[in-house]
Order: structure tokens, then C-alpha cells, then sequence
């Protein structure tokens, strides 16, 4: 039926009778959402939870002493007491029956587990895995449900805030049309009472691809390496391939994407935050080490003043929701522009220690300039490459992304926004960070 309400009966039968506290924690202190488990996997591992999707298919929360591991699982059978569960691989339907139950108007509660249900996703048939090897070091897998949704399973996490769970129902209320489609969120709750994301529902972009890719053919057209538009991931009537125009239009999504997060909703009624001068020094002792570390010298401090003026009250500094790992490989080009993605991961940032929720939008942004540096650097180790162009692709495509940026903030009334000094400085910081993972540029023959 097109809109369904009430679960199938095989859903309701979260036991309260059977040594179970309040809290959905067993006797013998092993969590539990009231169906049948043996507590180990079959990789050794002790499941903690286990939320069923369907009669063959569910999402398990596992230990391993350091974190916790996620999986969605397909019924291996056994008996009903003792069920015997693998873990699930593209075409045994948990990725599809997770759309399924999204369906669904009432959902019941499950100990252990919240289903956020935004919005009634599409019929969607068949699946495909788009990172089939979950043995890749991803901390997601991603499967396409009848080439209309993709359901994105968390293959990891630790008992940490997390905050892209607030984050992307803050931008599913503002409907910002910057992202795909949200139509819910499998939450988990850790042993601290953090809810983490174990599973999320979004609208598929067909023909898609991220911006490693589509950033390559911006510069191989200032390179005059192609002539026409790609095919993958362009409208009819084409996106132009000039190495001002896409990057003009990043600065504008980030900056609205931005404006939007520190806007207040319902979910997140105080999306900002000003800090104090304890709060930069921090944060400057902590770029110096990044910068030491990677054997910058270079005179000159962005930060120097700055806790002095904060002090003062001469100026503010701002933290706000942010992305959290905002670089190109997060910005789809599909058939109707750019969209950005991947808000449930948000890792740690050495010179951010401790803030996972309130960032500096410099450091978002310093970041995604930082990845337009990486494509330019990888484009100078092709040999086809002239010596010249991806280092002036860089350079241009920074001034278009900030100056679009800086735009799209005064336009908002909402420059307070951005810090120069910073930006500056995390910008230091991400370059040195790159020399250190990247190393030397190797010979290029002439």
C-alpha cells in the first residue's frame, strides 16, 4: 500500500517481561531490543543490539573493545530461539527493507534504537552497493534501493557526540536544497546515552559524482586536455567546464549551507556560539604544534592579537554548526547542480580538540580549500599535465570559491560568520598537514 501506517505484527515484540530494565539493558548487562540473540557473531565479536528491519533482515551494534562496530545482517537461520545471523551483502535486502520500514507512519519503540522518520521515501526495489568491499577502510557503505534511494550503514563508531544526526533534520526543517533528500535515520544509543547514526535514507542523484572527479575535469579543461563536457554527472544543456564557473557555485552552496546551519530550528534552537580568548589561544597553540610538526617556519602568526582582541571585547569570534569534514569529495555534481554530503561523518580536527558540534566555519572552509590543493597537486604528478596550469587552477579556484562565499554571507547580513585570521590560520594548518601525509613531489621529467 502507498502510505502505510501501522508495522507488520512481527514488529511489535520488544519483550517487558523478561529481566529487562527500563533501559532495555539485560540482567546480565548486555543491552537488548527483545529479539532473540545469541550475543556473538560470527567474527567473535558480542552484539549489544540488534535492530530488526525485517522477518530476515536487521542492523547489529557490536564491541570490539575500542569502538563499536556496525552491520546490517540477513537471517542465516537456526532455530527461533537461537537465530543465527551474517552479515547482509548487496541483494539480500536490508538496505531495501530499511526504505521499507521508513514507509511506515508509526514505528514502535525498539530499547536501544530511534528511528527518525522525516519523510515517506519512494517504492524502491533491487539494490546496488556503490562501495561493494566493506573491507576498504570506508567507515560507510552505500547502497542505491531501486536506483531512488541510497541507504548509507555506519560500519563504525565510538562512543563520541555525534553531531550529524541534529544536523541534517536542521536542514531537512529549513528544507535547504543544497542536499539530497532526507527520509529518516536508524539512531543508536551508546552506553553514554549518545545517539550516533547507524543508518540513513537519502534521495539517489542520479548520474553523480564527487567533486575528486569533477574538479580533475575543471582542470584538465584549463589545461586544454578536454574539449567538451563530460557526460557523467552533466545536465542536457551541460554545466560549463570553465575553471571559474563550478568553483563560483561552490562558494555560493557553502556559504548558504553555512548561513542555513546557523540559522535556528526546532532540533538545534542555538546553532551559535561566541568563545573566549581561553578558546583561541587553544586553538593557536594547538595550529603552532600542526605547523612545528611539519617543519614550517615561516614568520608570522594569523592568530597574533587575536585572543587579545576577543579579551578586549574588541571583536567576537563565532562557532556555529558546521559540515565537520567539508572537502570536494563531499560535493556531488549531478543533473541539477551540486549538493553536498556526507554530514555523518564528522572526525576530529588536532588543532579542534574537543569541539565536534561548534566549529569556526573557517575551519569548513579552510578545509575545502585545502581540498582543491590536493586536486591540483594531483594533477602536477600526471605527466600529461603542463608544469604550469594546476597550480593556477588552484590559485583561481580559491578566489572564486571565497570570493562567491564572502558574497553569499554579506548578502545574508551574516559576514560575522567567517574570521579572516582564522581562515588563515587553519588554512596554514591544513596545508601543512597535507605536506606531511603527501611527502615530496616526485621528479617530473621535461
Amino acid at each position: 500500500m502507498d502510505d502505510p501506517s501501522v508495522l507488520p505484527e512481527w514488529q511489535g515484540h520488544a519483550r517487558s517481561d523478561n529481566g529487562m530494565s527500563d533501559n532495555g539493558v539485560a540482567d546480565n548487562g548486555v543491552p537488548d531490543n527483545g529479539v532473540p540473540d545469541n550475543g556473538v557473531h560470527d567474527d567473535g565479536l558480542v552484539v549489544v543490539h540488534r535492530y530488526r528491519l525485517s522477518l530476515e533482515t536487521a542492523v547489529s551494534v557490536r564491541s570490539d573493545g575500542d569502538g563499536w562496530v556496525c552491520a546490517p545482517e540477513r537471517s542465516a537461520g537456526g532455530r527461533v530461539a537461537a537465530e543465527e545471523w551474517v552479515e547482509a551483502a548487496e541483494g539480500d535486502g536490508a538496505a531495501q527493507a530499511f526504505v521499507e520500514l521508513l514507509r511506515y507512519e508509526e514505528l514502535p519503540a525498539v530499547p536501544g534504537f530511534r528511528v527518525v522518520r522525516l519523510g515517506a521515501p519512494p517504492e524502491a526495489t533491487g539494490e546496488r552497493a556503490m562501495n561493494p568491499d566493506p573491507a576498504d577502510g570506508r567507515t560507510h557503505s552505500n547502497v542505491v534501493v531501486g536506483e531512488r534511494v541510497v541507504v548509507a550503514w555506519m560500519r563504525r563508531t565510538v562512543d563520541a557526540p555525534h553531531p550529524g544526526a541534529i544536523t541534517m533534520q536542521h536542514l531537512t526543517e529549513h528544507e535547504f536544497m543544497g542536499v539530497p533528500e532526507l527520509y529518516g535515520l536508524l539512531l543508536w544509543r551508546t552506553p553514554e546515552g549518545r545517539e550516533v547514526p547507524v543508518g540513513t535514507a537519502t534521495r539517489y542523484l542520479p548520474r553523480s559524482r564527487d567533486g575528486w572527479g569533477w574538479c580533475k575535469d575543471l582542470v584538465d579543461a584549463a589545461a586544454g586536455l578536454v574539449s567538451a563536457p563530460v557526460p557523467a554527472g552533466t545536465p542536457p544543456a551541460g554545466i560549463d567546464l570553465s575553471p571559474l564557473e563550478l568553483p563560483a557555485r561552490l562558494g555560493r552552496l557553502v556559504g548558504k549551507l553555512h548561513v542555513v546551519l546557523a540559522t535556528p530550528s526546532s532540533v538545534d534552537p542555538e546553532p551559535t556560539a561566541t568563545v573566549h580568548a581561553a578558546d583561541v589561544q587553544n586553538w593557536q597553540r594547538r595550529i603552532r604544534a600542526v605547523l612545528e610538526a611539519g617543519g614550517d617556519t615561516a614568520d608570522g602568526d594569523p592568530l597574533e592579537g587575536l585572543a587579545g582582541d576577543v579579551a578586549a571585547g574588541r571583536t567576537r569570534v563565532l562557532v556555529q554548526r558546521v559540515h565537520g569534514d567539508l572537502h570536494v569529495g563531499r560535493v556531488l555534481r549531478w543533473t541539477r547542480g551540486l549538493s553536498v554530503v556526507g554530514f555523518d561523518a564528522a572526525p576530529a580536527v588536532p588543532y579542534l580538540a574537543g569541539a565536534r558540534t561548534l566549529r569556526p566555519a573557517a575551519a569548513d572552509v579552510a578545509r575545502l580549500l585545502g581540498s582543491l590543493a590536493r586536486v591540483a597537486r594531483e594533477a602536477a604528478r600526471r605527466p600529461e599535465m603542463p608544469a604550469e596550469v594546476p597550480e593556477a587552477w588552484y590559485r583561481e579556484a580559491r578566489e572564486q570559491v571565497l570570493c562567491a562565499y564572502r558574497s553569499t554571507l554579506a548578502a545574508e547580513e551574516r559576514g560575522d560568520l567567517l574570521d579572516e585570521r582564522l581562515l588563515a590560520a587553519f588554512e596554514a594548518a591544513e596545508r601543512a598537514h597535507a605536506a606531511r601525509a603527501v611527502g615530496p613531489e616526485p621528479a617530473r621529467s621535461r
